[in-house]
């Protein structure tokens, strides 16, 4: 069945990718201990790659906005947002989850309370690494501009580099959980085909996702589980509160 169209794994791709080789490059540039593992490294040449994949990371998921099929998007933004009943229950399950054992799973939609909230702290980490980056960017290219020698400028930059290298290092936590989450864990890994490919097992999606399966399997104009197998390559659900 289908979970993501074309745009949507776009998105993800187009977020995904540079975001990795911002965090390749950026890390050594903000722990020198780490350069010695790198032969031959150099930082003037590590910074302008970080540059390049910022701009890539902020540039690229625009032009998907801007060019894609921002219904299907907003599809995503609505699931991942709205808190739906019992995510405070899921979540007190976690432990058992993760160790495969059996959960009540009632009601969870295209996204558990897991994701939700691993999208919710990537989604605002974002916007403020964005934010402070650019600000750490201007401070670089021209560091004889007035407002940075006053102390109002010195406190900006201060707290934009202090986030930055903050929230670098808080969003790898989610980052391993979510790679190992997507290629490794026997419950989850189904995901990763569904952002490479558009479709999942409707199986595994009633198993792990029978909210969002049974919205699916409703369809538009009530398909059942024919609608679910016939699906076209990038349907997108009618979200419930357009209905």
């Amino acid at each position: 069945m289908v979970r993501f169209n074309a745009t949507q794994r776009a998105f993800h791709w187009a977020f995904a990718i540079p975001f990795l080789g911002l965090l390749l490059s950026g890390l050594p540039l903000s722990f020198p201990a780490l350069r010695s593992w790198i032969s031959g490294y150099s930082p003037q040449i590590g910074l302008r790659l970080h540059l390049v994949c910022g701009a890539a990371w902020i540039l690229g998921p625009a032009l998907v906005v801007l060019l894609g099929d921002r219904r299907a998007l907003a599809t995503v933004v609505a699931d991942l947002f709205v808190v739906a009943r019992g995510e405070l229950a899921w979540l007190r399950q976690l432990p058992r989850w993760l160790a495969g054992l059996p959960c009540e799973m009632r009601g969870v939609g295209r996204f558990n309370a897991g994701q939700k909230l691993n999208g919710i702290f990537v989604a605002i980490s974002s916007v403020v690494l964005a934010i402070t980056g650019v600000i750490l960017w201007i401070v670089w290219q021209s560091p004889g501009l007035v407002w940075t020698g006053g102390p109002v400028g010195r406190t900006i930059i201060g707290w934009s580099r202090w986030l930055h290298y903050l929230l670098t290092v808080l969003m790898m936590v989610p980052l391993l959980g979510h790679i190992t989450l997507a290629t490794i864990h026997p419950r989850t890994k189904e995901s990763l085909r569904g952002m490479l490919f558009g479709t999942v097992d409707a199986t595994w999606a009633k198993e792990h996702h029978p909210g969002w399966h049974a919205e699916i399997s409703r369809g538009p104009s009530g398909l059942g589980e024919r609608g679910v197998t016939e699906a076209p390559p990038n349907s997108v659900p009618t979200p419930s509160w357009e209905r």
